[in-house]
């Protein structure tokens, strides 16, 4: 079973950044683990260096920054007492740094957090965590890190999409998202888009009389199926029952299956079709920060980036070299 034992949540105490509380709560409350609130309190370097230089009797790091961090600090345990459950609450965090997403990185790698839940851009409302820090974040964390779009609740999550470019890169998303259909009893959705330039699909033999979006989900599921048997350390296995598709979870010793979807669609755009069907079909996107390198119409890291700006679902972002 997934476990969660320290789940990192920054927040810029507003009410969206509040909203991402509820899904750290919800994923403790499912896998167990503790709920870790930080707050970045930014520097100003050259504030510093003007100050000193126009000779004031005042030092930002021992005059102002200390007072700054026990007022967070005491914040925090407010946030904590408001909304998080007690048997829930891990550390209340305090950093100051010159760029938050940096430290929220450090962080999360030091104190070998699972999991980074924080605040996204999404269609209904701004980055909620100091501009563009999520999308750096997601860009440069060793950890997973859980997008959450403004105004999204923890419902159930019945449907998750993982879209491949199909390199074996972006299939290592399904290891993560293996994890949580199996805890969650969901199905998942293996998604390519055939960009109006084309597939690296295109490139292979296809079986005579089958029209294009056929042929292109007949050699997902093979490639898929073959990485499943290549790769026996991802504990993922591939088995087809008829006319459904499964992967089977045999992490901890434990059999556990869940139900595949390939959807295969053509598209001006990766991205926007990817947004479209997930805002519509999805709970939520579990997606590598980036695939192969070298072609646009792969899975880029700017291409993870726009679907968690663009989407009002969740979005699991999930780094090829994790975990092996």
């Amino acid at each position: 079973m997934l476990k969660l034992n320290r789940i990192l949540v920054p927040t810029d105490f507003s009410e969206a950044a509040r909203a991402s509380y509820a899904f750290g709560i919800e994923l403790t409350r499912k896998y167990g683990g503790k709920v870790d609130l930080l707050h970045v309190i930014p520097t100003f370097k050259y504030l510093n260096e003007s100050i000193s230089r126009l000779g004031l009797p005042i030092n930002l790091d021992k005059d102002i920054y200390p007072h700054m961090v026990t007022e967070t600090e005491a914040r925090l345990r407010q946030e904590f007492e408001e909304h998080i459950p007690e048997e829930q609450r891990g550390d209340a965090i305090v950093q100051v740094d010159l760029k938050a997403s940096d430290a929220i990185v450090t962080l999360a790698t030091e104190r070998d957090a699972d999991l980074v839940v924080m605040g996204a851009t999404g269609s209904r409302g701004r980055d909620v965590i100091w501009g563009s820090t999520t999308e750096k974040v997601v860009r440069k964390c060793p950890v997973p890190v859980l997008a959450i779009p403004e105004g999204a609740v923890p419902d159930d999550i019945d449907h998750i999409l993982v879209p491949s470019d199909y390199s074996e890169l972006s299939f290592r998303a399904l290891r993560g998202a293996v994890a949580l259909a199996n805890s969650l009893e969901s199905e998942i959705t293996l998604m390519h888009v055939i960009e109006l330039y084309g597939s690296p699909l295109d490139n292979e033999p296809r079986e005579k009389g089958k029209d294009q979006v056929t042929a292109v989900a007949d050699k997902l599921a093979a490639r898929l199926e073959a990485w499943a048997a290549q790769n026996p350390h991802f504990e993922i296995t591939f088995v087809r029952e008829g006319e459904k598709m499964y992967l089977i979870s045999t992490r901890g010793g434990v059999e556990k299956k869940a139900r595949l979807k390939i959807v295969v669609t053509k598209a001006v755009s990766a991205y926007s079709e990817i947004v479209e069907y997930a805002n519509d079909n999805s709970d939520m996107v579990v997606i590598t920060t980036h695939g192969r390198s070298g072609l646009s119409h792969l899975f880029l890291g700017s291409t993870t980036e726009k679907v968690v700006q663009a989407t009002n679902k969740p979005v699991l972002t999930w780094r090829p070299q994790q975990h092996g």
